[in-house]
């Protein structure tokens, strides 16, 4: 059976679009699933600010101790 060539223009483009279509789709997913919920960033930001903290305080400290001897 032949088909004519506006028959697999029309299967192509149908094809063609349902790819851009998926791979839109799985590119939305993706960065969806790469983004950190707020509670995790949040998390993250105190303790980078309590190891920021705890380092200057001991290195006060060291520098103190070190006066002293």
């Amino acid at each position: 059976m032949d088909m004519n060539v506006y028959s697999l223009e029309w299967l192509a483009r149908e094809r063609l679009a349902d790819a851009r279509a998926r791979v839109a789709r799985e590119a939305w997913v993706r960065t969806v699933r790469l983004r950190r919920p707020w509670r995790v960033a949040l998390g993250l930001a105190l303790i980078g600010l309590g190891h920021r903290i705890v380092g200057q305080r001991a290195r006060e400290r060291e520098a103190l101790v070190s006066e002293a001897s």
